[in-house]
């Protein structure tokens, strides 16, 4: 027995340890405990668990570690050169790789922990470019302006409409024409409210609502569908799913656009303004869509 294996014998016995506890409190092998007590490094796996199995026995019984390593360190055996064999001998050669396996060893759990990082950076990258892609609006709308133009009728044409009957009649019948004429001009400066399908692109398609700047819309569960409404300022009105026989009404005034995403068309009805929308893509080819209403007042 090496004179470090009977220090480190000793202070095991004066804590009171056998073998086996002192494995239960190092986690290191009966074997390599009892190999270390009698000198026998060889059995080792290599020279770097030899001076970690001497660091943690050392500690666990109470010793200076960095003592008990420089006495291994004066006792350790000088490699061996075998007569005749040119270069380094079986021994030397076997002591490099383990030093080398050590330095592997310690190497590898940096090498796990960053690949760790990396791969977490990335997931994370991921989920945030697939949230942005979900959630942003179609901030590419191109707004459009159309105008409607309604003839108007002349206080000359509501004149010459009016019966000529007496005199004293007369001058009754062109104040009734003339009033008559008043309330029809002034109910011609108020177009009709309509709703047009401007265009389609990809998912994305547009209506254009003329004659008015108010809009009154009613979503009408069909089935189950997911449903977001949002204006041209970033205002939400709608973030829900609509179930079957539900409904939901939208008042919007003064805004641009309103952008209606629908998870699934053939589970929601939408009317404007009483009128139902007629979807310009159906639902058996995309089931998803955004729809985007413009508003534009006529002229």
């Amino acid at each position: 027995m090496s004179e470090l294996g009977a220090r480190l014998k000793q202070a095991r016995m004066e804590k009171g340890y056998s073998l086996e506890d002192l494995q239960e409190i190092t986690k290191i092998q009966k074997r390599y405990l009892a190999a270390i007590e009698e000198g026998k490094f060889g059995i080792m796996p290599g020279t770097f668990y030899v001076r970690a199995f001497i660091k943690q026995y050392a500690e666990a019984v109470g010793l200076e570690a960095d003592e008990m390593l420089a006495m291994y360190k004066a006792e350790a055996p000088e490699p061996l050169v075998t007569e005749g064999s040119p270069g380094m001998s079986a021994p030397v050669m076997r002591r490099t790789s383990m030093r080398r396996a050590g330095k592997a060893a310690e190497m590898m759990p940096k090498i796990i922990l960053a690949l760790f990082i990396v791969m977490a950076v990335g997931i994370v990258w991921f989920l945030k470019a697939n949230q942005a892609a979900d959630t942003d609006p179609a901030e590419e709308v191109n707004e459009t302006e159309s105008t409607v133009q309604v003839e108007q009728i002349g206080p000359e044409d509501a004149e010459k409409a009016a019966p000529a009957e007496d005199d004293e009649s007369s001058g009754k019948d062109e104040s009734a024409g003339k009033s008559d004429a008043s309330e029809e001009e002034e109910e011609s400066e108020e177009p009709e409210a309509a709703l047009t399908v401007d265009r389609s692109e990809g998912e994305n398609t547009f209506y254009n609502l003329t004659g008015t700047d108010k809009a009154s819309i009613t979503l009408t569960g069909k089935g189950r569908s997911w449903v977001s409404v949002t204006d041209n300022s970033g205002k939400q009105y709608l973030s829900k799913s609509l179930e079957d026989g539900q409904k939901e009404t939208i008042e919007a005034e003064g805004i641009q656009w309103l952008r209606f995403r629908i998870g699934y068309v053939p589970g929601v009805e939408i009317s404007v303004n009483g009128n139902q929308l007629e979807y310009a893509i159906p639902g058996s080819e995309r089931v998803t869509q955004n729809i985007i209403i413009q508003f534009g007042t006529a002229q």
